[in-house]
């Protein structure tokens, strides 16, 4: 079933502003999967998307589900040249077609009930059809009609068999079909019923598992595994013995050369399977796909290295689209016109996943700064990040702090130049287990510290240390987030089911006599939470403080009271549903919290997408899922606001996109008054938002005459207008004044808007 017909739109151009309502990825293509050649171009497939590279210009264009692809997690592409169309599959057996820059969903067996495992092996195409390799049969599909024509199942001794892969022959004048199949190599001729599985015939009485299959009118051969072991058989023309070949994971046949791919070297063999030449580069990590140009260039799809240009076997460079490092996500920031990720987690760490412990950085144009392992001065497991000046701080879940300055590394903070305030654990003797990181208003730096006597700790301005004990119950235990308040309490999550602490140093950093902290419980007058298992933290525009649970929300109204003789307690949110309540997201696990400039709340949710609520939580304004939107995943990990514009990065388990929204906060210069788009051209129906307006406030558009056309009032700091008059009409060509207040409250006009109708 063709499920819908779109454009494929090119990714927008990434600049400092998207179009209110729209989304762009931010992924990582740094795995290429598989590479084919289509006319001028290579195309990639990496799990996040597709990108290609113009072997002229070597521009690089990138597709996704943003922009047009219908899901996520490629894993194989095929070119019919007949019907001009590409194939897609997808892990979870969606299949997109696309020709002429439009895309094709044929869902059929994404939807399809299947017992027992339902996988995509492999996809080959040719005269109008392709042919999809499956763990249940081998699927026809009609390119021309776009519709499945028909499904082979191979039964053999009772046992379905699982099809590798599969080869078409038409030398002789009608079409032989071999499928790699996990009992050996089987043919079928396409003039007989192949829905009958007797009409496949094992190959050459190999019952080993083939892998994948050639077959043309000048050869024939088959790979083998078996038991770790590679084997290559060649049956055609002179039925060759079966020849062990180790770590052979593909072989293709090229104008009488086979070309011969293992994990870390390329070889060039003769027809009879004697080794020509022999090609290896240390950049290679492990080898996916080849492809081999007439130009002289090799294309080398690399597990890590994504694509790998080499000209007559001499490395030229590494091609990519510019991302983060990884897809990997543990937390996210946006600050200074930054985007900072933070791609750890807790988690066991091995050399061979060096780079995928790091950190990455996208400015203001899009631009990717990533810093490994190494480049973070050997810290692992990168889970926060905080700045201040040219400085950039990251919290190492195993390796204590470490400071960049202007993006290069300055200096690690541990143990021994800490005063041991950067205390190691109680269960190990190396580990410093950063959680958090923040900076108060007079610039100190605030963390938390797992598994310790003193978790709470600070750097003051003057560099020095100090760390912070509370009640013995808490000693040794593992935290989580960190929050400021607007009273410069520190607020921190205590992990695995523990609850709360809230603690005032008084503004005396230096003086402890002062101090007082709070464990906050599920009892009444000690927080009344209503989940000891706490997620996040935020506090919005008002200084309330909002908690996310895995039993949803609650709000902290009164956090000032916290030390007071007064109710601070939480409480939940009831949301009226018909003649029922209940309380807000109860059945959902909340895992991070973020306010935007209108003061609303955007929540993401561990099972069930991300929403955006009204400022008092009570009416939901967006959902978002991966159904009803380009959302990778509906886990969502962490949440970041660009104020300026509005820009909401979401961090998935899958990797991270963003979404224009229609809030931002203030703008202190009222100069700084910006509207995009503008001008606003014939064809352009969407919305215009007018940025850095004073906050929540009356805004009127005018013509040149100052007749009125429009009147609304900002959510934070913009205002969105369709460009139509009080009427519902389209604006005539012209220039439109808006108005907005001035720091004496008088109208005052601050930007001009030029529509041009053609």
């Amino acid at each position: 079933m063709k499920k819908c017909i779109f454009l494929l739109f090119p990714i927008f151009v990434y600049s400092q502003d998207l179009p209110i309502g729209n989304w762009k990825d931010f992924l990582s293509y740094t795995s290429a999967k598989e590479i084919v050649e289509i006319e001028d171009e290579i195309y990639c497939i990496t799990r996040s998307g597709l990108f290609t590279i113009n072997k002229n210009d070597f521009f690089i264009s990138r597709k996704s589900k943003v922009n047009g692809l219908s899901d996520i997690g490629l894993n194989n592409i095929a070119y019919d040249s007949f019907s001009k169309t590409i194939i897609l599959s997808y892990d979870n057996c969606n299949i997109d077609l696309i020709r002429n820059g439009v895309v094709v969903n044929i869902s059929d067996i994404k939807r399809e009930s299947i017992t027992g495992k339902k996988q995509i092996n492999d996809v080959i195409a040719s005269n109008g059809t392709a042919y999809i390799s499956t763990s249940f049969g081998l699927i026809i599909l009609d390119l021309v009609n776009e519709e499945i024509k028909d499904t082979y199942k191979i039964i053999k001794n009772d046992i379905l068999l699982d099809i590798a892969n599969c080869s078409v022959d038409s030398s002789n004048g009608y079409h032989e079909i071999y499928i790699a199949t996990s009992a050996g190599l089987y043919k079928g001729i396409s003039d007989v019923i192949l829905n009958d599985p007797n009409n496949w015939f094992l190959q050459n009485n190999i019952t080993m598992s083939a892998s994948s299959v050639i077959k043309n009118k000048d050869v024939g051969l088959t790979l083998y595994k078996d038991s770790g072991s590679s084997y290559l058989h060649i049956f055609y023309p002179n039925n060759n013995s079966l020849t062990e070949d180790r770590g052979l994971s593909k072989v293709y046949y090229n104008n009488g050369f086979l070309t011969k791919i293992y994990k870390d070297t390329v070889c060039m063999a003769s027809f009879s399977n004697n080794i020509i030449d022999t090609f290896t580069s240390n950049r290679f990590v492990k080898i996916n796909d080849i492809i081999i140009g007439n130009e002289g260039y090799i294309w080398i799809a690399d597990s890590l290295n994504n694509i790998l240009l080499f000209e007559n076997y001499q490395y030229l460079e590494s091609i990519s689209p510019n991302g983060p490092i990884t897809n990997s996500v543990y937390s996210i920031d946006y600050r200074n016109d930054k985007l900072y990720v933070s791609h750890g987690g807790h988690s066991n760490f091995s050399s061979n996943s060096l780079n995928m412990f790091g950190a990455s950085i996208k400015n203001n144009y899009d631009e990717w700064e990533n810093y490994n392992f190494y480049a973070l001065g050997n810290a692992r497991d990168v889970v926060a990040s905080a700045s201040i000046e040219d400085k950039d701080f990251f919290a190492s879940w195993y390796d204590g702090i470490v400071v960049l300055k202007n993006g290069e590394f300055f200096i690690k903070y541990g143990y021994e130049n800490t005063n041991g305030v950067l205390d190691t654990t109680y269960y190990s003797n190396n580990r410093i287990q950063i959680s958090d990181l923040k900076f108060d208003l007079n610039g100190n730096l605030w963390g938390l510290n797992s598994q310790v006597n003193k978790p709470l700790f600070v750097k003051t301005v003057n560099n020095e240390w100090y760390s912070f004990s509370m009640n013995q119950d808490i000693v040794g235990l593992y935290f989580d987030e960190l929050l400021i308040d607007n009273q410069n309490k520190k607020w921190g999550i205590i992990a695995r089911n523990k609850g709360l602490f809230v603690y005032d140093d008084k503004g005396t950093i230096d003086y402890l006599e002062d101090d007082e902290y709070k464990i906050l419980n599920t009892g009444i007058g000690n927080g009344n939470l209503h989940s000891m298992q706490v997620y996040c933290l935020e506090k919005d525009l008002d200084g309330e403080v909002w908690v996310g649970t895995n039993e949803g929300v609650c709000v902290f109204y009164s956090p000032e009271l916290i030390f007071s003789n007064y109710n601070f307690d939480a409480q939940r949110i009831l949301i009226q549903e018909g003649d029922y309540g209940q309380y807000l997201l109860s059945e959902e696990s909340v895992k991070c919290i973020k306010i935007d400039g209108a003061n609303r709340k955007w929540i993401g949710t561990e099972s069930a997408g991300l929403f955006l609520l009204s400022e008092d939580g009570t009416e939901e304004i967006r959902h978002f899922t991966k159904e009803n939107s380009p959302l990778l995943s509906d886990n969502i990990l962490d949440i970041a606001i660009n104020h300026r514009n509005g820009e909401v990065f979401i961090a998935t388990e899958l990797g991270i996109l963003s979404y224009r929204s229609d809030a931002t906060i203030g703008s202190i210069n009222k100069n700084r008054v910006s509207v995009f788009p503008n001008p606003i051209k014939n064809g352009y129906n969407g919305l215009i938002a007018i940025n850095g307006l004073s906050q929540n406030s009356i805004v009127k558009i005018t013509d040149i005459n100052g007749n009125l056309v429009h009147e609304g009032m900002a959510k934070g700091s913009q205002l969105t207008w369709r460009g139509d008059d009080k009427d519902g009409n389209r604006v005539s060509s012209g220039v439109y004044l808006v108005f907005n207040y001035d720091d004496d409250g008088k109208d005052k006009v601050v930007a001009k808007i030029l529509f041009i109708h053609q």
